[in-house]
């Protein structure tokens, strides 16, 4: 054990020596020198300085672009609340409008009865909010499985 800790800490010492010789001291020099005198190290430092530019800047479109989505979000709001309000009293440029929304509101309401009576013409209930069905497949597939079981079980 000894032998191997001396024989590792000799290539240690050997590569301390290396790195600190005149000869690679020397070496790196020159290559910092070269890299000045070509420009190379301006070109490097504009390339950071230009990358950072193009994250700040991509940070703030996304950031904008959030703030944009939550303004449009705020004023729906207060024309869904004035909507709610003024529905009945509508006036001026107001009226074309909440006629539109009485329009859209009918063809939902249309649409929703058809899929209903196509959900009833095939016995199935409209599904409940957030509800996928998957619920009642799954029991379906159990009680397969399960009688699928029962009859392996009774052969």
């Amino acid at each position: 054990m000894s032998d191997y800790k001396d024989f590792v800490g000799n290539i240690l010492n050997k590569a301390k020596d290396l790195a600190g010789s005149e000869a690679i001291g020397g070496a790196v020099e020159k290559v910092k020198d070269a890299a000045a005198s070509t420009g190379i190290t301006d070109v490097i430092e504009k390339g950071t300085q230009r990358a950072r530019s193009f994250g700040t800047a991509t940070r703030n479109t996304l950031d904008l672009n959030r703030e944009h989505r939550e303004l449009e979000r705020v004023f729906a709001e207060i024309g869904k609340l004035y909507y709610e309000q003024a529905q009945s009293t509508a006036e001026g440029f107001f009226v074309p409008l909440f006629e539109q929304v009485t329009a859209l509101q009918d063809t939902i309401a249309a649409k929703e009865a058809e899929i209903e009576a196509y959900r009833a013409s095939f016995g199935t209930a409209p599904a409940e909010a957030g509800e996928t069905g998957l619920e009642s497949r799954i029991d379906d597939f159990e009680s397969i499985v399960n009688q699928t079981e029962n009859d392996g079980a009774a052969r």
